[in-house]
């Protein structure tokens, strides 16, 4: 369930706290930590639910996860810095990235993380001289790749996650297989597939499934390795987010051209049937291939954070031209950076009794690519109207920046529903803190 603020509490929270601001209840949080749990849980080789860190690191956010047990994913220097901040030691964290620098492997190693996934070879090389010279046995896991010709509309705008972990079909998960079991501080224990984001199916999952008990009934026959941990990565999408697909871009690209107002409808997600076909997938091929059951790890961000936060936002200028009826906010691409036209559909609210009309939203920074929404049909606003970007808990405020405007305040909507500041809003002094500019003596 997303909780979000009723247009009397939004006025109390921007009078008390400022515009714009973000909002964030910690009881869908808890929510969201249940439904994992009573779904995977019924997995018979255990279950470990674990956060992504760099999807929201805000500490408060990540002490909620670890006083429930949720461990953490992290992939860089400030993830472990969060991590660290938040309370967790390092038997509560493992280590993912594309990128491991020799300072952050040194830290890994020194601080006993759960275990490390390796992306490539070059990186083992490095670990394992690290582990050599510290003389310290690490726990690690082989990161597979997942096929890059089945991340679906992704692929067709040239992303793909063929440059994350190694290819099994290739050979070069074998030969780091090899690598690793011949070196004396390296315990191979985990193997792991990211297969996408923002997923709404179980589809890609169990292509994961299939790739990573390949890859063990491999490291069984050639190694004698019983992996103790499967990591299927995280990806889950949430009800109320929905990636735009190649259908609707032509749509859009149509009603545009006829001025047609726009109108969405999400993409209906059933969580509980997807865990139960993962789960049951799983058990069917560890059985089929006579392997034992692993412990299941996931590491999902999205689909933790993302409906648990909203952007309220307030109306400061409105216009009309000769094709738009446009709306201004206090709130721009600086804290909306993924909230794109050719990213992902959230819902907009724009408290305002007055019908709906064909809507253009845009921001109040000076470049016109700070456009949010382009003739959605939306209630008409007036000016100080108040706008709420909802369910924006993941990938927005930690992407967020500071161009043109300081980065606002987030509060805290606590279980007894106290709103409590978690981070204050940053001040002018605060854009030019690291700034050099006195004569140096």
């Amino acid at each position: 369930m997303s909780h979000k603020p009723n247009l009397s509490q939004s006025k109390d929270f921007l009078k008390k706290f400022g515009s714009p601001l973000f909002v964030t209840y910690e009881n869908s949080i808890i929510d969201n930590i249940n439904k994992y749990r009573s779904n995977f849980d019924k997995y018979s080789g255990g279950f470990t639910l674990s956060y992504s860190v760099k999807t929201n690191n805000n500490i408060a956010l990540l002490k909620i996860f670890n006083q429930r047990n949720v461990i953490a994913e992290v992939c860089s220097a400030s993830d472990m810095a969060a991590s660290k901040l938040a309370g967790y030691n390092g038997k509560e964290i493992f280590f993912d990235g594309l990128v491991k620098s020799d300072d952050e492997l040194i830290y890994a190693i020194k601080n006993d993380f759960i275990l490390i996934n390796l992306e490539s070879m070059g990186e083992a090389i490095r670990l394992a001289k690290f582990a050599t010279e510290l003389k310290k046995t690490v726990n690690v896991g082989i990161r597979l790749s997942f096929p890059s010709t089945k991340v679906g509309l992704k692929s067709l705008l040239g992303i793909s996650y063929d440059r994350f972990g190694v290819s099994l079909s290739s050979g070069e998960a074998i030969k780091l297989a090899k690598f690793v079991t011949s070196q004396k501080y390296l315990n191979l224990i985990g193997v792991h597939c990211h297969t996408g984001s923002n997923q709404k199916s179980a589809s890609h999952y169990l292509i994961g499934i299939d790739q990573l008990t390949d890859f063990m009934v491999h490291l069984k026959n050639n190694f004698g390795i019983n992996i103790k941990i499967l990591n299927l990565g995280g990806g889950f999408g949430a009800s109320e987010i929905t990636p735009y697909k190649i259908t609707d871009f032509a749509i859009q690209f149509a009603q545009r051209f006829l001025h047609i107002p726009q109108k969405f409808k999400h993409i209906n997600f059933n969580f509980d049937l997807t865990a139960s076909t993962i789960v049951n997938y799983l058990e069917q091929k560890l059985v089929e291939k006579k392997l034992d059951f692993p412990h299941l790890f996931l590491e999902p961000g999205r689909s933790l954070i993302g409906n648990t936060t909203h952007l309220l936002s307030t109306v400061v200028e409105t216009k009309k031209s000769a094709i738009n009826d446009w709306v201004i906010i206090d709130a721009g691409t600086n804290l909306l950076p993924i909230l794109t036209f050719y990213s992902e559909y959230h819902d907009i609210k724009i408290f305002s009794k007055l019908p709906e009309i064909k809507t253009s939203m845009a921001g109040p920074l000076l470049y016109s690519s700070d456009s949010i929404v382009s003739g959605r049909l939306l209630p008409k606003a007036s000016l100080n109207d108040i706008v709420m970007i909802c369910d924006t808990g993941a990938y927005f405020n930690c992407q967020s920046n500071q161009f043109l405007y300081p980065r606002p305040a987030s509060i805290l909507i606590d279980k007894d529903n106290n709103p409590i500041v978690i981070q204050r809003k940053e001040t002018i002094d605060d854009l030019f803190s690291r700034d050099i500019y006195k004569k140096q003596t």
